[in-house]
């Protein structure tokens, strides 16, 4: 009993200095942005003479943040949409169906979970490239909505867990598949979905590697790409590129410390079979 209460201390003492150590450095980050480019080049630990929002009228005015903003917003949306729509209906198929194969199919979804998309960047890249889509927004969409091993493995889980008579009671209704799927399940699912959106929301908007590969004009790029020409030079853009990077990651971070309590409601429900 001591040994396990000692594990779950030093456990929790670990996440504690990870989860301080994380805040120090979003807080240090989001301080910095209020500060003049000569301020953090001259005196970048001390005090500021005044906090100012000239940095982030900048990052609007002069670097078009707009422009960025309005494209990871554009490809998140098309992202989560398809996502939740292809992998709720496959889910769905093999959470209600019996059939051969079955177990092998959950176990090629989640054979997906191991392997990030830069093992397969080449025959993407010329699969995009044939298909037309290079430099557009739609390219990275279609390589981004392809990761649907997550949502399928939780949403499958969830409908597997359900009770028969759901079932049973729709088909006496006289609905069919794709009636039962559409008003009874998928919005039974609506806690799981909800988790699935704010946690692919945060991998989306943070992806960096396929937009990279994908996007070559200035108007296609997204944020993380605009923080990277920034970096590119950062003693002549270190405000801006604080400015930015606050941008990035401090809304979609509140936005998750939010819809937490949901986000564990949604995971529990599609992770633990009763």
């Amino acid at each position: 009993m001591n040994l396990k209460a000692n594990r779950t201390y030093v456990s929790s003492a670990i996440l504690w200095l990870y989860s301080s150590f994380t805040l120090f450095v979003l807080g240090y980050m989001t301080y910095q942005a209020f500060r003049s480019k000569k301020e953090l080049l001259s005196n970048t630990f001390g005090l500021p003479d005044v906090f100012n929002f000239a940095n982030f009228g900048k990052l609007f005015a002069e670097a078009g943040f707009h422009r960025y903003f309005f494209n990871s917003v554009l490809i998140l949306a098309a992202t989560l949409v398809i996502v939740i729509a292809l992998s709720s209906m496959v889910a769905y198929g093999i959470g209600r169906f019996r059939f051969r194969f079955k177990n092998g199919l959950l176990v090629y979804f989640l054979i997906g979970l191991m392997f990030p998309v830069q093992l397969g960047i080449v025959p993407i890249f010329l699969l995009i490239r044939d298909m037309g889509l290079m430099n557009s927004q739609w390219g990275v969409v279609i390589v981004l909505a392809s990761g649907l091993s997550m949502p399928v493995f939780l949403l499958t889980t969830f409908f597997e867990k359900l009770p028969a008579d759901l079932y049973e009671s729709a088909k006496i209704d006289g609905a069919g598949e794709w009636t039962t799927y559409q008003r009874v399940m998928f919005p039974l699912a609506s806690p799981v979905v909800f988790s699935i959106c704010i946690i692919m929301s945060v991998q989306i908007w943070n992806q960096f590697f396929v937009p990279l590969i994908m996007l070559q004009s200035e108007a296609k790029k997204t944020i993380p790409l605009m923080i990277m020409k920034f970096t590119n030079n950062l003693m002549y853009n270190i405000d801006l590129a604080m400015a930015g990077s606050v941008m990035a990651t401090v809304p979609i971070l509140i936005l998750f410390f939010i819809f937490s309590g949901r986000v564990l409601e949604g995971v529990a429900s599609g992770g633990i079979k009763g």
